[in-house]
């Protein structure tokens, strides 16, 4: 049986207040999205995972039109309950991996926290490969960490001791190294273009707030009577190992690959 991609349907009401950028990288990141779409000569950008429109309705704003595909019906309804007079976006619901568009229809194509949610991620390469014109691009946004607080590495790996012990292994993401060499594989070649650097502030509190209330998305494949088996040990971790109310900050790299095929 195929493992289906992950929707946020359930985050759909809150998706937009836990993952908003800070509004000046999301200013250059609109920026250098537009840029690339105009190098590209694209008169429209498919994004692939659209959501709430969170990135794409500031490209709307600015007269670029999009075509947004997503498996969640509840995020695109918020999208669309956000938009103000002027252009709208077409959208499809669809899953990544079986996009319903024709062969090379798009010039531009973006994807932003998406592959790691789709099982199938070679697949909705491969796919978003296919509609793209011979001479297209394909645009993948990524947030680069400095240095590895209680939201990075550690954390995660407690995460795992924990679920270990229990039996349960989560789903393998893949990595940044890993997506570069499947678009490879597909004929593309890269550059990096670095847009906006950041301090990300939050404190431990913050955090275990956040992993309660099960917001992101990492926790939503863990059973819940198991979620909260753990969660208890992991809480008393993270208190022995960090000051609740110290606010920790982390140097933010924000980038886009932008890919061409030969």
């Amino acid at each position: 049986m195929t493992e289906s991609s992950i929707s946020f349907d359930r985050a759909a009401d809150f998706y937009d207040e836990t993952r908003a950028l800070p509004p000046d990288v999301s200013e250059r990141l609109t920026r250098a999205i537009l840029k690339e779409t105009r190098r590209a000569g694209a008169e429209r950008l498919l994004e692939v995972g659209i959501g709430t429109g969170r990135i794409a309705r500031p490209l709307l704003e600015r007269g670029l039109p999009v075509t947004g595909v997503d498996i969640s019906l509840r995020m695109m309804e918020r999208l669309r309950q956000q938009l103000g007079p002027g252009a709208h976006p077409d959208l499809l619901l669809g899953d990544a991996t079986r996009l319903p568009l024709a062969g090379g229809s798009f010039r531009a194509a973006l994807f932003v926290h998406v592959l790691h949610l789709v099982p199938g991620w070679e697949a909705a390469l491969a796919e978003t490969r296919r509609v793209l014109a011979p001479d297209g691009v394909m645009l993948l946004y990524y947030e680069r960490y400095e240095s590895e607080t209680l939201w990075g590495r550690r954390s995660e790996e407690k995460w795992e001791e924990l679920l270990r012990e229990r039996g349960f292994v989560r789903r393998r993401r893949p990595s940044r190294e890993e997506i570069a060499a499947a678009i490879e594989r597909l004929g593309g070649s890269s550059r990096v273009v670095t847009f906006a650097e950041d301090v990300d502030r939050n404190t431990p509190a913050t955090i275990l707030d956040l992993t309660r209330r099960r917001i992101h998305s990492w926790t939503w494949e863990i059973p819940e009577e198991l979620f909260f088996q753990c969660l208890p040990e992991y809480e008393s971790w993270l208190r022995r190992e960090f000051d609740m109310d110290r606010e920790l900050g982390d140097r933010a790299v924000y980038e886009l690959e932008v890919w061409g095929f030969r």
